[in-house]
């Protein structure tokens, strides 16, 4: 099984992260001067090897197992003695590296493969540890081999659970929030070993127990940011409880610890986490009381801490504030997207109900108005006539059957079905627009109609088909409004680049009562459907007698 190559934001943050690890190498490295710098070549390129295996694991693991085959052999030829944290004889960045490169191949290799680059990477681990100074004792050299197997094991996980992962369909919680933090997980794990090579004293790694247990809820953080803020407060509160009793039982161990980075950085993450998602007030409260208990476990640890307290008080400040605006702003960011997109979702819904709202009125109450009429007629007749109300009824049957299919459509597009402005008279239309008018102008159960037609060759879609909604609702009022009406006069030119739409009724007054009543919105539709497509509109009455709607629409050429 093959993933797809990892996105360009993942790229950033693995370079970021190894390029952090090769900097805290170069700062160890100039600490003890040419011997220090001569391993760093070989940091460098086990980065290099880790970034080529976003791309290609295989290729990038097997490289980087040889990489640091040839770096072991030349720190052995020229005697030099690397700067390293946690693992003895390796730098940061190859651990880092090597990492890395366990997971990716776990992740997007096949098992044989990945057994067999991981094998490689941890023989060449096990050569670097025991061969590069050869100056390491026994205890040092087996509890490196124990960090290197908890980092083999931890590596070896997480890419069973991505390998996992990309075989779901649906991603689960917990996955969406790997996915987010594991940039701050990362760097968290770098600090941790920092602290491991600057702590100065037996019982560091006891003073260090606060900041694992706060780093793991800044992990967490963003699914309960109040609570486990104040759960890591009292972590880091009670650590220094832990320094005293193992001073208590080993009289011989030392107080001196040494300031722990990762404790300071956990709380940096938390105090954003909080106040980014968190109610003001217990953002604030439970962000005061992480500051406090920061402040009384340096002062309780740290004789140097103590006798300098104003000072780290004040950088410990100035990096919380910074957390605070962080925090901030991300909260603000946050409201700004989400009104963003509420603002597109209620003009989405606004559009779509418009739409819909035009489609109804245009194409259903055009025959419901028919049937209206044809049945007021065949009332008026059926004793002179009853032929006529026989014709009359098959009318009124058929617009029924156009009505009945409208709705239909328009409930399927309202569920989806349809695109949203579509109507089934649309979906009768076709591209040739005379043949279209003429077809609602034989359905018309009004007065006689006349018609002129000029139409240009093309007639974009959208234009044909507001043509024939304004044609369409243009009749509709003649039969609902036009008192006396003996003829309707429909004109449809096009000419400069605009195609004008006339529709003349000769009605000698406006009912007061139209039949079947009145929406009021027949002309705020037209006007809206003419706007939309940039063109003008006007309505209104016309001397001596009548009513008159124009509109003129401009022949753009449809998007491809």
């Amino acid at each position: 099984m093959t993933a797809p190559p990892l996105v360009p934001a993942t790229h950033r943050w693995l370079l970021a992260l190894l390029g952090g690890a090769l900097f805290i190498d170069l700062l160890l490295a100039t600490q003890d001067g040419q011997y220090g710098l001569g391993a760093l070549p070989g940091g460098a390129l086990m980065v290099a090897c880790a970034i080529f295996g976003a791309r290609k694991p295989t290729e990038g693991a097997l490289a980087g197992a040889l990489v640091m085959v040839m770096s072991t052999g030349f720190i052995r030829v020229m005697h030099i003695a690397p700067t390293s944290i946690g693992i003895n004889d390796l730098l940061l960045s190859e651990m880092a590296s090597g990492v890395v490169l366990v997971v990716l191949v776990v992740w997007r290799s096949s098992p044989a493969v990945s057994a067999g680059c991981t094998t490689m990477l941890v023989l060449a681990a096990v050569l670097a540890l025991f061969v590069r100074t050869g100056q390491s004792h026994s205890m040092t050299q087996f509890r490196s081999l124990q960090l290197g197997l908890l980092l083999l094991v931890g590596a070896v996980v997480v890419g069973v659970y991505l390998r996992n992962t990309n075989l779901r369909r649906t991603e689960t919680e917990l996955g969406a929030l790997v996915r987010r933090q594991w940039p701050l997980a990362a760097a968290l794990v770098l600090l941790l070993f920092l602290d491991v090579y600057i702590g100065n004293s037996g019982t560091h790694i006891l003073a260090m127990a606060g900041a694992v247990l706060a780093s793991v809820c800044a992990f967490f953080a963003p699914r309960a940011p109040v609570s486990l803020t104040l759960t890591a407060t009292a972590c880091i509160a009670l650590s220094p409880l832990l320094v005293f009793l193992a001073q208590a039982i080993g009289p011989n161990r030392t107080g001196g610890e040494a300031i722990v980075v990762t404790e300071v950085a956990a709380s940096m993450a938390l105090v954003a986490f909080v106040t980014r998602w968190g109610a003001p007030w217990p953002a604030g409260l439970s962000t005061a009381a992480l500051v406090a208990a920061d402040l009384i476990a340096l002062e309780l640890r740290s004789e140097y801490a103590r006798q300098r307290l104003t000072d780290f008080g004040f950088v410990i400040g100035f990096l919380i504030l910074v957390s605070v605006a962080t925090g901030l702003y991300f909260r603000a960011r946050d409201r700004e997207r989400s009104q963003t997109i509420s603002v597109a979702v209620s003009g989405a819904q606004q559009s779509e109900r418009m739409a819909l709202a035009r489609e109804l009125h245009d194409v259903v109450a055009h025959h419901v108005t028919g049937i209206v009429v044809q049945a007021q007629a065949a009332r008026l007749v059926a004793e002179k006539d009853p032929q006529v109300a026989v014709q009359a009824l098959a009318k009124i049957e058929s617009s029924g059957i156009e009505a009945l299919k409208a709705m239909r459509f328009l409930v399927g597009s309202m569920r989806g079905a349809k695109p949203a402005g579509t109507s089934q008279a649309t979906e009768h239309a076709t591209m040739d627009l005379a043949a279209d008018l003429g077809n609602v102008i034989q359905h018309f159960s009004g007065p006689p109609v006349t018609t002129e037609l000029n139409l240009p060759e093309v007639v974009p879609h959208e234009v044909g088909r507001s043509v024939l909604r304004l044609v369409q609702e243009s009749l509709t009022n003649v039969g609902k409004h036009a008192l006396g009406a003996r003829n309707v006069h429909v004109t449809v030119t096009g000419s400069d680049g605009e195609l004008a739409v006339r529709v003349r009724d000769d009605g000698v007054a406006r009912r007061a009562d139209p039949v079947g009543g009145s929406g009021g919105y027949g002309l705020v539709g037209m006007r809206e459907r003419v706007e939309l497509l940039g063109g003008r509109f006007v309505a209104g009455p016309v001397s001596p007698v009548g009513w008159r709607v124009e509109a003129w629409l401009p022949l753009r050429k449809e998007d491809t």
